[in-house]
């Protein structure tokens, strides 16, 4: 029944939806500058030397087995690199979490200076099983990444992005139950049912549902530099959320496309959304290498999510974009389907 309803869903797909123009080269063109030589680079996130890029490069859910890595970009040399990685006792995690792989399929993260000094990179990670990845970041002429722990995913739950506090507890979106059925997933993505929430994780507590989390595929999320608020993107519903953490409470909402991820900046939040249907990223399928579809990146107030401008690109040399990392006077892209990052030029 379901493969008859993704073929239906193929074929509408094919009719009177955004113009699709596969992208057959690693080119710049008036827009982008691309850097080619990814697998799927899902997040981007500056190192704390604002040199270099550290870049997810995700692979696949369970069941699948296509595993993903851990990569940086140098943007001093231009080159792409790999972290160092070592391995340690698990000090911050969840003592019952056992490192199962060094394999990964990195998804989501968030890096943030600890109260101790040290600084914690999480990472999102669906295979061999679902869990939040712990490191510690030590950046020199490369990136050293030393295992730190782990964290298990509560049952049948699959994660999206987390955002870590000072201590070392964090938030994770929970996109939707890893046991749904593909069937209940395709309908949420067009009528915008709840599928997932906000869960927060401490050491002496583990795993709590935020109230008021809810929505249709949770997605992107991040917190003030505070700890008080909350920016949650659901990526089904368009809605990017200022959720107050004292009351649990939404305060502001904006709405616009699918959104993904989103990062606070001293500038404001920056948010990737997708500017096409569930049913048009059917199109995006594995023959294709870069995904072309359109979206726009949002530039909002902290405040109140006012848009203070808005970015909007289609038939370029990027497209699905994922992630807005700005810097400098470039806001630098990631796609979850494809082979490059790109940046454009704020001015």
């Amino acid at each position: 029944m379901f493969e008859f309803f993704i073929s239906i869903l193929f074929f509408i797909s094919s009719f009177g939806f955004s113009d699709f123009i596969e992208i057959e080269n690693c080119n710049d063109d008036d827009s982008f500058s691309i850097v080619c030589g990814f697998q799927n680079p899902e997040d981007l996130y500056l190192s704390p030397s604002n040199k270099k890029i550290i870049i997810s490069e995700f692979g696949s859910l369970a069941p699948n087995t296509k595993y993903g890595a851990i990569s940086f970009y140098d943007l001093v040399s231009e080159s792409i690199k790999r972290p160092i990685f070592s391995y340690e006792d698990n000090t911050w995690g969840d003592p019952q979490c056992n490192l199962k792989s060094k394999k990964l399929s990195p998804h989501g993260m968030d890096l943030i200076k600890r109260y101790d000094g040290k600084f914690m990179l999480a990472v999102v990670n669906h295979l061999p099983k679902e869990t939040i990845e712990l490191y510690e970041l030590i950046e020199n002429d490369s990136i050293d990444l030393i295992w730190r722990g782990c964290v298990d995913a509560p049952k049948n739950k699959y994660f999206n992005d987390v955002a870590l506090k000072k201590d070392g507890s964090f938030y994770v979106t929970h996109m939707y139950d890893s046991d749904s059925s593909q069937w209940s997933i395709a309908l949420a993505s067009m009528f915008k049912n709840s599928t997932g929430e906000v869960y927060f994780w401490s050491s002496d507590q583990g795993f709590s549902v935020v109230p008021n989390t809810e929505g249709s595929f949770p997605n992107g999320i991040d917190l003030d530099n505070n700890e008080e608020n909350l920016y949650i993107n659901y990526w089904f519903s368009g809605r990017t959320v200022k959720f107050n953490l004292k009351n649990s409470l939404i305060t502001f909402e904006h709405i616009g496309g699918g959104k993904d991820n989103l990062l606070v900046t001293d500038s404001g939040l920056w948010v990737a959304a997708h500017d096409y249907s569930g049913l048009e990223s059917l199109q995006c399928d594995y023959s294709i290498i870069q995904c072309p579809l359109p979206f726009t990146i949002y530039h909002l107030s902290l405040e109140n999510l006012k848009e203070i401008e808005a970015f909007s690109f289609s038939n370029g040399q990027m497209g699905a974009a994922t992630v807005a990392l700005p810097e400098k006077n470039k806001i630098w892209l990631g796609s979850f389907h494809g082979d490059r990052i790109a940046n454009f030029n704020l001015e």
